[in-house]
């Protein structure tokens, strides 16, 4: 905040000071103009003509030089009092511009005229005094922005001052009534931001800064109560989450791993109990997977393939469905994704051994323009139908919109059913 307060200081000044002095000098300029338009429009030659008149009636009377010199002092003073002598109102800025604008001399009517030096306006007046002498004004002052450049007028110091106290009432007035506040209202976002919803601002002034505080104390209230809302509802769906996985999985395999036992236990046979070992072995893949899911990273990426390939071997040997397998050497997702597409395929071949009445199965894996497309198809009874989301054959639907994939079935009587999901490329 002190930075912004020194950049605003900066900014007032570097635009006050530049503004000042093009305004006064812009005036300047302008009513100089004004009073050069008004001293050739021939005032000045008329009083210089019955001035010239006078004069020529003293020389004949017999004036003495010193008392003409004085005359011609006096005839120069009234004119330095333009609104007397010249009646004009603009000519106060020839004083402005030079303490002694104009002379008077006389001189014989041959003589040549001075040459002005650069950035001087010159004009030059003449009136017949005798034969051999004339009456000659002239006025020499410099042009206001050449006067500009040789000094700063009188009235800086004033304005000066001016833009001095101006600075520092602005910069008071900021540091208490806004960047102070400010500030608070920074540090009580910093503290929103890391979830710290303990601290509000007080400020219980009427204006614009005030009214914007009692805002965001509104607002963070209602982050706050968004906030444990929210995480009611992910704890509510992650336990909803858990509940299908289990279902699908360790349930199921639970539930072969009971008719295995039974089974031994009506008929002692090896087989049999080498696949009630085998049902052991993937129930605890299963919670491993479960396991490793929940305490993954974002940015881990699990390769499909193996599990997948894995499924299809477990798939042939309980159900005895040949399964043709056409997978690619690696397929990275992430293990939210593939927890989906490993839950979506046990569901699908389930329902294969269960319904479709074959003795054929397809698994396929294939790269698409956008994402994987993954299809598991028989040959089988086909007339299967989506059902409501639920325990069953519902999840896949709910699975594939949670990861945000697209699940469709194609079931035909007695030409098969097949399950193609599309896994557009996470970005």
């Amino acid at each position: 905040m002190r930075g912004l307060r020194w950049q605003l200081a900066i900014f007032y000044l570097l635009l006050s000071i530049p503004a000042l002095l093009l305004i006064e000098h812009s005036i300047v300029a302008f009513e100089f103009q004004r009073c050069v338009r008004e001293l050739d429009d021939g005032r000045v030659q008329r009083v210089l003509d019955r001035e010239a008149d006078q004069i020529s009636a003293a020389q004949m009377r017999g004036i003495h030089p010193d008392d003409l010199q004085d005359r011609l002092d006096r005839f120069v003073l009234q004119l330095e009092r333009p609104r007397e002598s010249l009646g004009t109102e603009a000519a106060y800025v020839l004083l402005e511009l030079s303490e002694h604008p104009f002379t008077a001399e006389l001189t014989r009517g041959d003589s040549a005229l001075p040459t002005p030096a650069r950035g001087i306006v010159h004009r030059v007046w003449q009136a017949q005094v005798s034969s051999s002498e004339v009456l000659r004004l002239q006025l020499q002052v410099p042009s206001p922005w050449h006067h500009f450049e040789r000094g700063l007028s009188f009235e800086w110091p004033i304005a000066v001052a001016y833009l001095l106290l101006f600075l520092i009432g602005s910069a008071t007035f900021l540091r208490i009534r806004v960047l102070r506040r400010l500030a608070t209202i920074g540090l009580a976002a910093k503290a929103w931001a890391r979830g710290d919803f303990s601290r509000s601002l007080s400020d219980s002034s009427a204006d614009e800064l005030g009214e914007l505080a009692r805002a965001l104390n509104q607002m963070a209230h209602d982050l706050k109560a968004q906030f444990v809302t929210r995480a009611q509802l992910a704890a509510l769906e992650e336990r909803r989450r858990l509940a299908r996985d289990l279902h699908d999985t360790v349930k199921q395999k639970m539930f072969a791993l009971s008719l295995q036992i039974d089974a031994q236990r009506a008929a002692p046979n090896a087989r049999t109990l080498d696949e009630a070992v085998l049902l052991v072995g993937e129930i605890q893949r299963e919670l491993s997977d479960l396991l490793r899911e929940l305490r993954a990273d974002a940015d881990q990426r699990d390769d499909l393939v193996p599990a997948l390939r894995q499924r299809g071997v477990d798939f042939a040997r309980r159900s005895g469905i040949a399964l043709e397998a056409d997978l690619p050497e690696s397929c990275p997702m992430s293990p939210r994704v593939a927890d989906a597409v490993f839950r979506i395929v046990d569901e699908a071949l389930a329902n294969i051994w269960r319904h479709a009445q074959t003795e054929l199965a397809w698994l396929k894996l294939a790269r698409q323009a956008d994402g994987w497309l993954l299809t598991v198809r028989d040959d089988g009874c086909g007339g299967a139908a989506p059902k409501a989301p639920g325990m069953g054959l519902g999840n896949l639907q709910q699975r594939a919109s949670a990861i945000g994939a697209v699940l469709t079935i194609a079931s035909v009587a007695n030409q098969g059913t097949t399950i193609s999901l599309l896994c557009r490329d996470q970005t």
